[in-house]
């Protein structure tokens, strides 16, 4: 209705090109018409509006005499501008850009069917023509605020080379401002204007960086590899293109690709302006080597990271984000909660002084985590809530689904167990296309911990072997999904079967030394699989480790609060201590010997924290 202007043949034209499938292009019955009226102002009001319409509907009367002769054609174009305004085939616009000394006064055409009828009106070889001196004027005037529209000038007026760096520009402010699609098709249309070199290398790398935060691993590290190769070893942007192929690949489980590109990017001796980039790429591979138990290599990378850092006191704030970023990750993965919450409260500031409104998502997320881990799921389930929303605003699938798992487990925590189920199965089926093992992973094992919770212990059993098979990418977060296999078990009533998976646990934890999550759910399940199967000296040890482990943490919680609440209102922690005290109780009186009581059902983990994007 809007394209007809209230004419009803111009409607019933539309109708019947729409019937058609000629949804785009208007009928020639209802461009004939248009032109026909245009046709009745005159050669030079047609001059004017063909002119004009080259800029699309809006245009400044500089830019429409730039077109018809230059600046000598300024006035002239005015007053004709004037003139069609009163017949109501243009209006002034409001607002103009001073240029020479006076203001550039700009105008839009009435409607779009006059727009479309006066560019239809000029010959291939005009529009051509037009399109390249729109552009040119652009450019010459300084009105470049707009790349898409000067790219689009130059690729329709036959100037591909032209074009590249205003695709690349408009590429890179797509991205900026949180618009993944657009980046990538703006990208694309650069490329397909020839670019090469370093050219190609920014248009590939936008298109990197956009497929990561899209969850498009494949295509992600194809593109980052690609931008690689054509940007000068050593600068910024080849760091950049790096550190998005060491994400890429570290999201697909490709550790030992992680460490390759780590250890490219510390042999790099890169100028002053890009030791930035450096520090953010290995920082990124810091971060992912420690999500993949890869703590020895995690741990160099991480003081490479702090070496160059001193040597730059003006660090921006992006690298500085990505610094306590990786600190806090540390922290959490040696069982420092209290460090982990304090870094990632630096790194929410920093992220969100250099406007980096994805990585503030991401880390919003990792606080929601560190809430739940620290025993207070009302704020975890805010905070989770609030960082779903934000990554469905910004086309964010990856970190969409690794806030649904996070979310999951939150809600399974509080008893909400038919939402936590829904919120894990989607989250599972998102990451399975996304070719994420990780993520997938842990989403089953917390599925299994809510399958258990409401008695389906036989698919509790089933979506933990699952997550054990998965994780073979990620063995500390393996270590947990064994110990969810084991509580299954338990519940179904299979001591020795889950015995086994313990064992297994325990053992791999002894082998690593730390883990991501589950310490204690892990040493807990193993003490009651141990008591169920008779053990019980050998439970009762266990048991007293994981007391001490606890404690351990605990103590690195500075605030009194936190740390009661980490203590008492954790579920796998609160049991912990109820069964200590309670088997080192001495025993009662009378001719049966003391046994430990055989815990009838199983429980449960920490979320598991959220990797960002």
């Amino acid at each position: 209705m809007a394209r007809a202007d209230g004419n009803a043949f111009y409607l019933e034209e539309l109708i019947r090109a729409t019937a058609a499938g000629r949804h785009e292009a208007l009928p020639d019955s209802v461009i004939g018409m248009v032109q026909a009226r245009l046709d009745a102002e005159g050669q030079q009001a047609r001059r004017v509006l063909r002119a004009a319409s080259v800029f699309g509907e809006r245009f400044s009367q500089g830019g429409v005499a730039a077109l018809l002769g230059g600046e000598g054609e300024v006035a002239h174009v005015g007053e004709w501008l004037e003139l069609l305004s009163t017949r109501e085939l243009v209006a002034r616009a409001p607002g103009g850009e001073r240029r020479g000394g006076i203001i550039d006064l700009e105008y839009t055409f009435t409607h779009a069917l006059v727009r479309e009828a006066a560019y239809a009106m000029l010959t291939e070889e005009d529009r051509a023509l037009g399109h390249r001196l729109a552009g040119g004027w652009l450019e010459g005037v300084g009105s470049t605020s707009d790349a898409m529209a000067l790219a689009e000038h130059f690729r329709r007026g036959g100037e591909p080379a032209r074009a590249v760096r205003w695709y690349e520009r408009a590429a890179e402010q797509a991205l900026k401002a949180n618009d993944l699609s657009a980046a990538i098709e703006r990208a694309e249309l650069g490329l397909s204007c020839g670019a090469t070199g370093e050219a190609a290398g920014a248009l590939r790398l936008v298109e990197a960086e956009s497929h990561v935060w899209r969850g498009e691993f494949v295509e992600a590290e194809r593109h980052a590899l690609a931008a690689a190769s054509a940007c000068v070893p050593g600068s910024a942007a080849w760091l950049r293109a790096l550190g998005s192929a060491l994400v890429s690949a570290a999201k697909q489980g490709k550790l030992d690709v992680v460490e390759e590109v780590v250890g490219r990017v510390s042999d790099a001796h890169p100028e002053a302006a890009a030791r930035g980039a450096q520090i953010s790429c290995l920082a990124w591979g810091a971060t992912y080597l420690i999500f993949g138990g890869r703590i020895a290599a995690a741990r160099r990378a991480h003081g490479l990271v702090s070496e160059i850092s001193r040597g730059l006191p003006d660090l921006d704030p992006q690298a500085q984000a990505l610094i306590q970023q990786v600190r806090s990750f540390r922290a959490s993965a040696s069982g420092d909660l209290g460090g982990c919450l304090a870094g990632l409260e630096s790194a929410l500031v920093s992220f969100e002084i250099a406007g980096d409104l994805r990585n503030s998502c991401s880390t919003r997320a990792n606080l929601g985590y560190v809430y739940c881990e620290l025993g207070d799921f009302a704020r975890a389930e805010s905070a989770l809530r609030q960082a779903l929303a934000e990554t469905a605003r910004m086309g964010l699938h990856e970190l969409a689904a690794a806030v649904q798992h996070n979310l999951g487990r939150v809600l399974g925590l509080r008893g909400q167990l038919a939402e936590a189920a829904h919120l894990e199965r989607q989250a599972i089926a998102s990451v399975q296309k996304l070719g994420e093992p990780r993520v997938e992973g842990v989403a089953r094992t917390y599925l299994s911990e809510i399958l258990a919770a409401g008695g389906d212990y036989a698919g509790a059993e089933r979506e933990a072997g699952l997550a054990v098979e998965t994780l073979r990418v990620a063995p500390s977060l393996r270590v947990a999904a064994l110990g969810a296999l084991a509580r299954a078990r338990l519940g179904r009533g299979d001591a020795a079967s889950a015995l086994a998976a313990s064992s297994e646990a325990a053992a791999e934890l002894v082998a690593l030394g730390e883990i991501e999550e589950g310490e204690s759910s892990v040493r807990l399940t193993h003490a009651e699989a141990l008591a169920q199967n008779g053990a019980d000296a050998e439970a009762r040890v266990a048991l007293e480790t994981a007391r001490e482990r606890l404690l351990a943490r605990a103590a690195r919680i500075e605030e009194l609060a936190w740390r009661e609440r980490f203590l008492n209102d954790v579920p796998v922690n609160a049991r912990i201590l109820a069964l200590a005290s309670q088997w080192s109780a001495p025993p009662a009186p009378g001719p049966r010997p003391a046994t430990i009581e055989r815990p009838r059902r199983p429980t449960g983990t920490g979320p598991i924290r959220l990797p960002p994007a």
